[in-house]
């Protein structure tokens, strides 16, 4: 019974060291355990292995499509990607060379005292723009005028006695022409004269100076500018050696002071010794503030220092700026480029539109259909907030400028316009 049993048993029941060759080989047509046969048993394995093969494939298909959709040159996920697009612009762009310079005032004055006395009124406000000739500072001028008084009394005391001298000579004269008088009684009479109108001169002379300085009990501002903080208050006594009673600074135009090399100076010298003069008006000074920002005015090579500084070894070279709005502050350091006016033309693209991998740089264009292409550029100078483009770019192409992170080659968007692109100057 034993043995017929094992006979009876399917080839599944059996040990794998029992089993032969292929599976099916070994599988009897006769029917098994639950009436059925060895190729019943084949054709339901079969049905649920291709089942699960159908089921398996749905669900690669599925994450396949899902994974499509959100790559970024998928469509089937949702509409286009908005993009901001701007056209070119071809702008003057000229590789700047840049020294770090020092803001300077063309004019700047101490205000002092000049006579002795108290101080009467202070006609301004700290930090007022004051124009030359306005009064700033008034001296009490009582002192003063008794001076000046007591000097017109002098003068007309010595007029008196030159007159009375003058009129002693006149008699002296003709007495002499009539032999009345002798010689010496002639020369006592010019003497006294010629001493009587000396005495005039000097007290004239103490009379201009005293009438001087009354004047001086006005003080006036000898240039235009910004005053700065009164350092004496009303009712103070100064005199001349009471130091700086304030300080005017011209801020328009201002000078801006930069250093260049003993080299580059040679360099210079050479080429215009050799007649490749570089003129002054043909270069283009721009200027660069502490917070990173253009100043909008542009400036002129004023002069060059004609002595090499022998601790720095530089020279000094300043240029003059106009200033209207004062922005520029005597003592500021600033940032100076210096290029040639006449640059060559190039395309300028703004910074945030570059993007670049290991390939180089390049930007999205935007074709037709609205669909984007990568497009290899290569950069030149820095134009103020872009890039300047020397190959790869026209003026008047369309580029992306904002919403290029999700960009792929061939990819359609809807773009909607911008600015014109440009770096700004």
């Amino acid at each position: 019974m034993a043995s017929n049993a094992q006979q009876r048993l399917p080839p599944f029941g059996r040990p794998a060291s029992a089993i032969g060759g292929s599976c099916i080989g070994t599988i009897s047509n006769r029917p098994g355990r639950g009436g059925l046969s060895g190729a019943a048993i084949i054709r339901r394995t079969s049905r649920r292995f291709f089942a699960i093969s159908c089921a398996v494939a749905a669900t690669a298909l599925f994450l396949s499509a899902v994974s499509f959709a959100q790559q970024p040159g998928g469509r089937q996920g949702g509409p286009p990607p908005a993009v901001v697009v701007e056209k070119v612009e071809v702008q003057q762009v000229g590789d700047p060379t840049r020294f770090t310079a020092r803001i300077e005032a063309i004019q700047a004055v101490d205000i002092r005292a000049r006579v002795t006395g108290f101080l009467h009124a202070v006609s301004f406000k700290d930090g007022q723009v004051v124009k030359a000739g306005d009064l700033l500072f008034e001296i009490e001028p009582d002192e003063l005028e008794a001076l000046v008084a007591s000097a017109r009394a002098q003068v007309t005391r010595a007029e008196a006695t030159r007159q009375s001298a003058e009129r002693t000579l006149a008699r002296n004269r003709e007495l002499f022409a009539r032999n009345t008088a002798s010689q010496a009684a002639l020369d006592e009479a010019q003497a006294a004269f010629d001493v009587a109108s000396a005495e005039v001169q000097v007290a004239e002379a103490t009379l201009n100076t005293a009438e001087l300085n009354l004047s001086y009990a006005r003080i006036t501002a000898p240039i235009s500018g910004t005053i700065g903080r009164a350092t004496f208050t009303v009712g103070n006594l100064v005199n001349p050696s009471s130091g700086s009673l304030a300080r005017i600074v011209s801020l328009d135009p201002i000078r801006v002071a930069f250093g260049i090399s003993e080299g580059l100076l040679v360099t210079m010298r050479q080429q215009q010794a050799s007649g490749n003069t570089v003129d002054p008006d043909a270069l283009k000074l721009t200027l660069r503030l502490a917070n990173g920002t253009d100043y909008g005015e542009r400036g002129r090579i004023e002069f060059v220092e004609s002595e090499v500084d022998p601790q720095t070894g530089t020279v000094t070279v300043r240029a003059v700026f106009p200033n209207p709005s004062y922005i520029l502050i005597p003592g500021q350091f600033v940032t100076i480029s210096v290029r040639e006016k006449e640059a060559p033309n190039l395309p300028v693209v703004p910074q945030a539109a570059v993007l670049q991998d290991r390939k180089g740089r390049f930007v999205y264009l935007l074709g037709q259909n609205n669909s984007v292409s990568q497009r290899r550029i290569e950069t030149g100078a820095r134009a103020g907030n872009g890039w300047a483009v020397t190959t790869g770019l026209k003026g008047g192409e369309q580029i992306v400028v904002q919403g290029i992170q999700r960009l792929a080659d061939g990819m359609t968007v809807q773009p909607s316009e911008g600015q014109p692109v440009g770096g700004g100057s």
